[in-house]
């Protein structure tokens, strides 16, 4: 067995530069972070399908938002979740109450994020 000392205390003092007043707050910052990780399921299915990685995150989202009893705000949220629906559906589907995103700002957030892109 590999003794992993080191990196789990190199872990151990990032989880303390995190600074949670609160287990909502750690909940809600893992929630937020749960998004990010089934943006990245989808990109990586093969020819975009829904995964079983994606299953498994997304059931893993529905856990957290039920135990929290509040959606991520949708501005915290890949902008492709919001512009394809899937962060309004998962919400209706969990009857978790959302703000409704601001299409005109999610357009404006796509342009600006792609006028980067060109610039780069």
């Amino acid at each position: 067995m590999t003794d992993r000392a080191k990196e789990l205390q190199e872990a151990i003092d990032s989880a303390n530069e995190e600074g949670f007043a609160s287990l909502d707050q750690a909940a809600a910052d893992e929630l937020m972070r749960l998004w990010g990780d089934l943006h990245e399921q989808i990109r990586f299915a093969y020819n975009g399908c829904w995964s079983a990685g994606c299953e498994d995150v997304a059931r893993r989202i529905a856990v957290l938002t039920r135990a929290l009893g509040r959606a991520t705000p949708w501005q915290q949220v890949q902008i492709e979740l919001v512009e394809t629906g899937i962060y309004q559906k998962l919400h209706d589907l969990l009857g978790i109450p959302y703000e409704q995103p601001d299409m005109q700002a999610v357009v404006e957030v796509r342009a600006e994020r792609e006028a980067s892109l060109a610039a780069n």
